[in-house]
């Protein structure tokens, strides 16, 4: 067995009581929490010879922030020497159909969905992220691309919950193919792996037949596996819901019998804010909120009416940044700016939608999201640079208004250190980085754009 003695830091828990410890401590036995206190109720001079002891001092010992939606290969996309197209108005749905989806969700090799999807990971971790969700784009890719998608996952240490993006846009036989690989990932992994699960991913309700979204909640039944699917990220969903079936997209969805509780819905945008979060939340489905990353693209998603009726929400990356620090505080402010509300989602609201709501959001408020005796030790320690004392009342403020990527030191994972003093334990960043620029330059070089010159 191994053991872990993390001593004499401030421990934010985000357990129901919110409780802090100013100088605290925190037994690690394998994977999981055994014992968390005050350094005054531990007896050091009792330690076995073989705890490894983890000196916190002048740090924060906080839950790993929960990531609720990624598309981890795109780090392969990120920077690339392409705008779009000259004298174009684009609508997000027109760029998707001209630019994403033939130059890069189409173009990208199982490869390339590896080496993203792992320096994605790192990224991540750097972030104090220790659980992600990946929704893993790459229709040409099938069948098999969800086993580089799992390597990458197994080599990271990451806690993850992964899906492939089944869709129907491109022909019957590639929705098959992508559906049988969710099927097929989540056979394999779930009953064996405990750090990494399944779920069915499905595109758009404007994307998918109603026949696929059926069974795919017949088959997320069966399997007790869950579904994740975007929904409502731009104004196109509502349109083509309400022409192609007469309602919105959540109405829609409700009829066909497809809400649930074990339904996460990413970006919920543009959404009927007088009836859908009532709906919501008699199905108990869940939201990740991409604050950032709908900003990036323009959207104002207001999760204001379903946080006020009870909906679980919870935050993403999108793939689109690695920091949940900045998600976080872009999420109190678009907010704020909407309702022109300075109190409105208090610091320690949306530190709680970066940790126990998201655990909340994936079905595992057991599991992850706080620390507390039998949870899975899934921690991070942050830095203490602040120009003011840090102490109970104002450590969240803290986090969530001030930290930085750069001051996450240490990230436990599992109970294994994967990330100490800011260096990877056992992973080779600058390798995984360099693969990640040569798999970058091949995507590039297929879609005719501008390469570094030699």
């Amino acid at each position: 067995m191994e053991k872990k003695l993390i001593i004499n830091g401030l421990v934010v828990t985000k357990n129901k009581n919110n409780q802090m410890i100013s100088k605290g401590f925190i037994q690690v036995d394998d994977n999981l929490i055994k014992k968390i206190g005050t350094m005054k109720e531990l007896d050091m001079t009792s330690l076995s010879p073989d705890v490894e002891i983890i000196d916190a001092s002048g740090m924060i010992i906080a839950p790993g922030f929960i990531s609720l939606h990624s598309h981890l290969y795109s780090a392969v996309v990120r920077s690339i020497p392409f705008s779009g197209f000259d004298n174009a108005d684009f609508s997000f749905i027109s760029w998707m159909e001209r630019f994403w989806y033939p130059m890069l969700e189409d173009k990208v090799t199982r490869n390339q969905m590896y080496i993203g999807s792992l320096a994605n990971m790192l990224g991540n971790i750097r972030s104090g992220i220790t659980t992600t969700t990946d929704t893993a784009e790459g229709s040409y890719a099938l069948p098999g691309a969800m086993d580089f998608v799992l390597k990458a996952a197994q080599e990271s240490g990451m806690r993850c919950v992964l899906s492939f993006e089944t869709t129907g846009r491109i022909s019957p036989e590639n929705q098959e193919m992508g559906f049988q690989e969710n099927l097929n990932l989540i056979k394999n992994i779930n009953p064996l792996n405990d750090r990494i699960s399944a779920r069915i991913g499905i595109h758009t309700t404007f994307s998918c037949p109603t026949e696929l979204l059926i069974e795919a909640r017949r088959q997320a039944d069966n399997l007790g596996c869950g579904i994740m699917m975007h929904m409502a990220d731009d104004r196109w969903h509502n349109f083509d819901s309400t022409r192609q079936y007469g309602k919105r997209p959540t109405r829609y969805l409700e009829d066909i019998g497809f809400l649930g509780p074990d339904l996460l819905l990413f970006h919920c945008s543009y959404m009927d804010v007088l009836r859908d979060p009532e709906i919501f939340k008699a199905h108990d489905v869940k939201i990740a909120h991409n604050a950032e990353s709908n900003a990036i693209f323009g959207f104002w998603p207001n999760m204001i009416p379903f946080i006020k009726e009870g909906v679980c929400v919870g935050l993403g990356t999108d793939g689109q940044t690695h920091s949940m620090f900045e998600i976080m505080r872009t999420t109190q402010m678009i907010h704020r700016i909407r309702y022109e509300d300075l109190e409105l989602l208090p610091d320690s609201d949306v530190l709680s939608m970066a940790t126990n709501r998201g655990a909340e959001a994936l079905l595992m408020p057991d599991e992850i999201g706080s620390l507390e005796i039998g949870k899975k030790a899934d921690l991070i320690l942050l830095k203490d640079r602040s120009a003011v004392p840090i102490f109970e009342e104002n450590v969240e403020n803290y986090i969530v208004s001030t930290c930085e990527r750069s001051d996450v030191d240490t990230v436990i994972i599992d109970g294994k250190v994967i990330l100490k003093g800011g260096d990877f334990v056992t992973l080779d960043e600058n390798a995984i980085y360099e693969d990640s620029r040569k798999e970058a330059l091949d995507l590039w070089k297929r879609n005719k754009w501008p390469t570094p010159r030699e």
